[in-house]
């Protein structure tokens, strides 16, 4: 007999609201909670797997181990499951051990949450094995933001290595536009995106072309009185301020 739960599909990035006894399905056989909450008004649930977690990103690794809090409940809740008699599958995902994770959102207050939380959940299928890239290309195409949000999140759960891979594949096979002549035309927004996620998941050749882009076309925070301390005002994405002096070497080009 098949497990009870099937993994979400998803017509368009985001998902519907989610609560511990109907998560959003990353893996039938997950034998973890997240309870992740992405701002104040957004707070999602995913059937997640901890070996997956544990395997890709070092974050994971790190807070499900002995050494933290949330590891040693997950384990001792780990311990009670063991005994059931009945596969992982079919445990209610509410009894399953869970992990919350706070305040992971990106960007200014109305940032679109279907983008945010969608691109959490990529990452989630990322680590998982079970993306579907056809599932969120725009137009033929997977769109800079999204690419540039699952970078930031790759960063932040020190999942690096398998989203660059991941999104190396992707550029393969042709699932991101190419890289387009320098040239003041191209959207600052979207050179600003590619510059960044090429700079986590090592692609040089996006933050050659795009950086090129953006001097040639210049930059609106380039102009006035503007200024910035510390790097990313917390209002703001964080590719619109590109730290680790990117931001001012690129404007020493003018």
């Amino acid at each position: 007999m098949p497990p009870p739960a099937e993994i979400s599909n998803r017509s368009e990035l985001g998902h519907a609201r989610s609560t511990p006894d109907d998560p959003i399905v990353i893996d039938t056989q997950g034998d973890l909670l997240l309870d992740v909450h992405h701002n104040k008004d957004l707070v999602q649930y995913y059937r997640v797997s901890i070996s997956a977690l544990r395997k890709h990103s070092s974050y994971f690794h790190n807070l499900l181990s002995m050494n933290f809090s949330e590891g040693i409940k997950v384990d001792s809740k780990m311990a009670t499951l063991r005994n059931c008699p009945k596969d992982i599958a079919y445990v209610p995902p509410s009894a399953l051990p869970t992990v919350t994770i706070s305040d992971i959102g990106i960007g200014p207050a109305d940032a679109p949450t279907n983008i945010c939380e969608g691109s959490f959940g990529l990452l989630l299928e990322v680590l998982h094995g079970c993306l579907q890239w056809s599932m969120v290309k725009t137009n033929g195409y997977v769109r800079p933001i999204i690419l540039a949000m699952l970078a930031h999140y790759a960063e932040a759960f020190a999942a690096i290595p398998a989203v660059s891979k991941e999104v190396h594949a992707l550029s393969e096979k042709g699932y991101i536009r190419g890289n387009a002549r320098p040239t003041k035309d191209v959207k600052e927004d979207k050179s600003r995106q590619k510059i960044y996620a090429g700079l986590i998941l090592d692609l040089p050749e996006w933050v050659q072309t795009h950086s090129a882009a953006l001097i040639i076309g210049g930059s609106k925070s380039w102009v006035g009185e503007t200024e910035r301390s510390n790097g990313v005002d917390t209002e703001e994405y964080p590719w619109d301020y590109l730290s680790g002096g990117v931001e001012d070497t690129m404007q020493a080009f003018l």
